[in-house]
């Protein structure tokens, strides 16, 4: 039996999927910032989620004014865990003052195939983008050449 008298396999099914989005103060360092998605990172991983990925989206203009900031960094988490990490995790936000805003959704199964999907293209684009450029890059000295 499990910690809550449910057999331990059903506390594995219990996990969920969810994406968790937060935006960091724009104008902090990058290096400060790297530092506050490893402390988001390992603080999802300590308190029993998986972490799946961590996007970094980048320093982007704020819609409107947050506090006295006009930018924000934007990182999005993907995890799995048990819900009672989601309220461990955004007191963590919370507390952080360098955390000006977040968000953290559960995932239905349709979206989690829809991203795969989305990816898988990502990846394919990239790996085109990459042969092109590799094609052209070997192309130009065979020009220069005549």
């Amino acid at each position: 039996m499990g910690d809550a008298g449910y057999p331990q396999e059903t506390q594995k099914m219990a996990q969920n999927r969810y994406e968790s989005t937060f935006i960091i103060k724009g104008t902090l360092d990058d290096k400060d910032i790297e530092a506050i998605v490893a402390k988001a990172e390992s603080f999802i991983q300590k308190n029993g989620g998986t972490v799946i990925d961590m996007e970094r989206w980048g320093r982007k203009k704020l819609a409107y004014q947050i506090g006295h900031e006009t930018q924000g960094a934007y990182v999005s988490a993907h995890f799995t865990s048990s819900g009672d990490l989601i309220t461990k995790l955004e007191r963590m936000y919370s507390l952080d003052e360098s955390i000006i805003r977040f968000l953290t959704l559960s995932m239905p199964e349709a979206s989690i195939k829809g991203r795969v999907a989305m990816k898988k293209r990502e990846d394919e684009l990239a790996g085109k983008r990459d042969a092109a450029a590799a094609a052209s890059g070997a192309q130009a000295p065979k020009e220069l050449a005549l």
